[in-house]
């Protein structure tokens, strides 16, 4: 089967600035392809069929659904099919604002339904209702305009981003209504993976986790290797990693205070993790994210 590839480039005017916004009315069949970006797709009305390289779902008015980078997928039969498809890049959430990883909703629809998608015969999808789809509609129409708004005019990409972030925020809290069997398998993981942000500034144990998921060890782990590919612990691990990495880009703090709040009380155990991790040590990668910075 043929199979194409979507590159950044053509599809963001900037590239210091990875959100765009494209309707699709009516969408077209398509083939199979990934993209290096990611895409957030809501469906406005039609029908049709969404196909990976291994299964087929037919899609509606009101689902919502996120495809990552370098997943491969496609569409065909549609009849009257209407998408808005919002293209970004990861790093947008991957830094997440605030306290948006706090919200389990948020690691269903970006993180776990996606992974449990075949499974689950895409049922645990987002679907949202006729008033929730208004609100989303205005929100990301607002954000078109000023994507789509005088290049000139300052101010209109953070308007974009913020109306971006909304929009996420609101999908996520929508998600946490849903109240199929499936999905409250993933809410349930959803807030395991919530807590684990919570609680990035320490260790956690497996029994902790155990206790809060009220699953089992098995239950819990087979759980995070399908999610993640990784045990729990190994996950929480990278997170406090991904902390570190953050504040040895943008904090004058030494080492040794940053591998405490990241809740390794021996800065020699958080130096291995570090480069076990990442690939180099806590040093080297501070000075290579200071050259960078120097550089641009």
């Amino acid at each position: 089967m043929n199979h194409l590839t979507l590159r950044s480039r053509e599809f963001f005017p900037d590239q210091d600035f990875r959100l765009e916004f494209i309707e699709r009315n009516p969408q077209v069949p398509f083939p199979l392809h990934s993209h290096d970006f990611s895409e957030l797709v809501i469906v406005l009305g039609g029908t049709g069929i969404h196909f990976t390289q291994g299964d087929s779902y037919r899609i509606s008015g009101g689902d919502v659904f996120f495809i990552e980078s370098g997943f491969s997928h496609g569409y065909r039969n549609p009849e009257n099919l209407h998408l808005y498809n919002i293209l970004f890049d990861a790093y947008l959430l991957d830094h997440a604002f605030l306290d948006i990883a706090h919200m389990p909703g948020y690691h269903s629809i970006f993180f776990i339904e996606p992974k449990y998608r075949e499974g689950h015969r895409f049922s645990t999808r987002l679907q949202l209702t006729e008033e929730q789809m208004k609100r989303i509609t205005n929100l990301t129409s607002r954000m078109r305009r000023e994507l789509k708004g005088p290049s000139g005019e300052y101010g209109n990409r953070a308007m974009a981003l913020a109306y971006f972030i909304e929009a996420v925020v609101t999908l996520s809290r929508f998600y946490g209504l849903t109240g199929s069997a499936e999905s409250r398998e993933i809410h349930r993981l959803s807030r395991v993976f919530s807590y684990m942000e919570q609680n990035k500034y320490r260790q956690i144990t497996i029994d902790e986790l155990v206790d809060f998921s009220c699953m089992s060890y098995s239950t819990l782990n087979r759980a995070f290797q399908q999610a993640t590919g990784c045990s729990p612990i190994e996950y929480h691990l990278q997170l406090r990693i991904r902390k570190a990495c953050r504040m040895l880009e943008t904090s004058p703090e030494d080492i040794t205070s940053i591998a405490g709040r990241c809740g390794f009380v021996d800065s020699n155990y958080f130096s291995r993790q570090f480069r076990k991790t990442i690939g180099i040590t806590p040093r080297d990668y501070r000075a290579t994210q200071s050259q960078r910075k120097d550089t641009l």
